[in-house]
């Protein structure tokens, strides 16, 4: 028998490619931001333009610092594509998938978003998607912070500032080096959702295709 997913007192989604497609971003905000880091590949530590376009590619499902290491970019088009994201506006609304606001307007227990990137980036997508109302609580695990402290920290500060024990909480994400590894260290129920794209894995509790199955 297939086990079910637990119901917990509080609910903690990620947002990129979890609630809504990065992918619909429109590429007039995003093709800006390409073309000013392909003009300053160059110089000495410049990386093949198949590498950086590569990291164009992975940057719509990981956040880009981890692009950057992956991919061994140089700390300048780093900081580059973290200057650009200052001036980053989201002019017209985005839509999150379809399952989304019909399931978070029936969970009435606590909700979380917890999400990774650049704050400012972030914020604009989730009210450009319209979600902020659904949820109790937004959490950013800010990039440029230089004292980040990742998923599983915050996770962790939440556990122990609100006495909530492991068995009280459910992750919903479709990382399984993110939000998921942090629910698997932490004890916490995971659940990935497959989005077009997402790769399955064993990390996770449970599976599913769309949120219509919590």
């Amino acid at each position: 028998m297939t086990k079910a997913i637990p119901r917990p007192r509080v609910y903690i989604f990620d947002l990129d490619n979890t609630l809504f497609d990065t992918r619909t971003i429109p590429r007039t905000i995003t093709e800006p931001l390409f073309a000013a880091l392909r003009s300053e590949n160059v110089g000495e530590d410049a990386v093949a333009v198949d590498v950086l376009e590569q990291a164009f590619e992975d940057s719509w499902s990981i956040p880009f610092p981890q692009v950057a290491a992956k991919h061994g970019l140089p700390h300048r088009l780093l900081k580059r594509w973290a200057d650009l994201h200052q001036s980053l506006v989201f002019t017209t609304p985005l839509q999150p998938f379809d399952d989304v606001v019909e399931v978070l307007s029936s969970i009435t227990t606590f909700k979380i978003l917890l999400t990774s990137g650049y704050p400012k980036v972030q914020h604009g997508k989730i009210e450009a998607l319209g979600l902020r109302p659904w949820f109790d609580e937004i959490l950013i695990d800010a990039a440029d912070d230089p004292c980040r402290k990742g998923k599983q920290a915050i996770i962790q500060d939440l556990m122990t500032e609100r006495t909530w024990p492991a068995t009280d909480l459910l992750i919903i994400g479709d990382s399984p080096t993110s939000e998921i590894a942090a629910g698997k260290n932490l004890g916490i129920p995971t659940v990935q959702i497959l989005r077009p794209g997402v790769i399955p894995s064993k990390l996770a509790d449970f599976q599913i295709q769309t949120l219509r199955e919590l």
